[in-house]
């Protein structure tokens, strides 16, 4: 259920859409919430080798917030609240845009097809109602973090992704509100499977019923005016479009689509951001501007890759901080059992393996410390980190060698080796298995040499208490025994102890059948033998 507090900026003030979302925070408050440590001690490096590779697993949670990490957060803090100030419930305008949301789109789309016949640009009439919805781009090479910074934003920042009004300020609402939707173009960049992906989520998220109408039956032109519907039904405050280079932009479907996603920001006020590659940015400048303008609101993101800096580069080096930054979060995470310092080869190491991307830079230091682990080295050095490249990681270096030249369109084609060859199970696999292996030899080979010590060392002394007239069982008996009780028992020893248990023992029963037989005048050979042999049973006791 919502709860609301007052906004410090005047025209956010009276809305529930705005005064339903947690504060606006400052900068270095951002900071420190988007941050995202793993759980480390320095006592775990103590640990056996098996539990410190499942703690290097846990390393791909570890987000270190950058630039664009806080300028993406600004830009969706800005795009949420100011797409909410045309949309407030109370006002009239809001009403309508609410409840002509359906209506609208399919006018808007309708005069796109129409415009494709006459070649005239599509001109939005809507001069009865305002809309202030913006937009945004995140362009750049896949594995630099776009898609994990938006998630921990989105879920850091704004927690309540549903949010149930039912009273403000004595008034009745009564209305869900979806706060952010992301969708991710799926990989053949199906529309219909985009569209149901949406209403999927609908279900999920509050019980929409779409969904099992459309699987069953529906078409893209049917889908798309209630996806219209249901944005503004349920004011959803922004929609995000991961992959957007899935749309090759190559059929009308597509175009569609995408036209649909210009109208939602420029009828309805609904803020669209977009994220991909550099081959989803040829493809909005190329093929569909009008999108690129309308999620041009806040500019452009280009999320490069880290620039390299050295350790000793001063202070007001044009030379971006970032990858010094990164890296000196990166480098507290060591388990292998002597952490080292960074020094100038390791840098050099690190991000030549790495050319200054995060995912990669991160398994690299992964696989980096499971190979320094399982070779007993357990310190990591320039060569381990080369070793990497050259046998876990080699697949990768065609992506090194690309992203070294900037071949951006290189990279494209080699999208598929990087998604498949860089996932982090596989190399976890790979060395648990191989520390499986080093310590099963490892264990068989002790527990060889400790059974054939114990079966020598239980010879001789059966031998010598035999020779010294100790009957065969009882002597095997008292020996296994004393063995039990002390594996670590020498020979020497063990002879002593064996011959002292079994003189005990024969001393005890014959004082007992001693006395017996003075009251019996009859002794009982036999017996006394067989009380020695039950006796010797329980010499562990003695």
């Amino acid at each position: 259920m919502a709860s609301y507090r007052r906004a410090e900026i005047a025209k956010y003030r009276d809305n529930p859409l705005i005064e339903a979302l947690q504060p606006i925070h400052d900068i270095p408050v951002v900071i420190k919430k988007l941050t995202k440590k793993v759980s480390f001690h320095e006592r775990d490096r103590s640990r056996n080798p098996t539990l410190r590779l499942h703690c290097i697993y846990d390393l791909p949670r570890l987000v270190q917030p950058l630039e664009n990490h806080i300028r993406i957060e600004q830009s969706l803090s800005i795009l949420i609240r100011d797409g909410y100030v045309d949309r407030n419930p109370l006002t009239v305008n809001g009403v309508r845009l609410r409840n002509e949301a359906a209506d609208n789109v399919a006018k808007a789309m309708a005069a796109f097809e129409q415009s494709k016949k006459t070649s005239q640009t599509v001109t939005f009439d809507n001069k009865s109602y305002k809309t202030s919805g913006g937009g945004l781009s995140i362009i750049g090479v896949s594995g630099m973090g776009k898609t994990t910074a938006i998630n921990n934003i989105l879920m850091t920042m704004y927690p309540a992704q549903v949010i149930r009004h039912s009273q403000y300020k004595g008034r009745n609402v009564n209305s869900t509100q979806i706060v952010w939707l992301k969708l991710e173009c799926p990989p053949k960049g199906s529309i219909k499977a985009l569209c149901l992906n949406f209403f999927q989520i609908l279900r999920d998220l509050v019980g929409d019923k779409h969904y099992d109408k459309f699987i069953i039956k529906g078409t893209v032109e049917q889908m798309i005016p209630v996806m219209a519907q249901m944005c503004a039904t349920y004011m959803i405050g922004v929609l995000i479009i991961d992959e957007i280079q899935h749309l090759s932009g190559n059929t009308d479907v597509e175009e569609h689509m995408l036209n649909f996603f210009v109208t939602l920001k420029n009828m309805l006020g609904i803020p669209v951001v977009l994220i991909g590659t550099n081959k989803a940015w040829d493809m909005l400048s190329k093929e569909f501007r009008q999108l690129r303008r309308a999620c041009e609101h806040f500019g452009v993101v280009f999320w490069e890759r880290m620039e390299f800096r050295p350790l000793d580069a001063p202070s007001d080096s044009a030379t971006s901080m970032e990858w010094r930054i990164f890296l000196n979060a990166l480098w507290k995470y060591q388990w292998t059992r002597n952490p080292i310092e960074m020094d100038d080869l390791l840098n050099h190491a690190m991000f030549e393996c790495s050319q200054g991307v995060t995912d990669i830079a991160i398994k690299l230091f992964m696989v980096a410390q499971w190979r320094a682990i399982n070779n007993g080295i357990e310190y990591l050095t320039p060569q381990i980190i080369r070793e990497v490249i050259d046998n876990e990681l080699c697949a990768l270096k065609p992506v090194l060698l690309a992203l070294k030249l900037n071949d951006y369109s290189k990279l494209e084609s080699l999208k598929d080796i990087y998604i498949r060859d860089l996932k982090i199970d596989k190399f976890f696999d790979k060395a648990l298995s191989a520390l499986v292996k080093k310590q099963f030899a490892t264990a068989n080979a002790e527990s060889d040499s400790k059974s054939k010590d114990e079966v020598d060392i239980a010879y001789e002394a059966t031998k010598w208490l035999m020779e010294a007239q100790v009957p065969a069982h009882q002597a095997d008996l008292i020996v296994k025994s004393l063995i039990e009780g002390n594996k670590s028992i020498l020979l020497p020893e063990l002879k002593n102890a064996a011959f002292q248990a079994f003189t005990k023992i024969k001393s005890q029963v014959e004082r007992k059948h001693k006395s017996v037989e003075n009251r019996r005048n009859k002794p009982d050979v036999q017996k006394v033998h067989a009380e020695i042999s039950e006796s010797t049973l329980k010499v562990g006791s003695i």
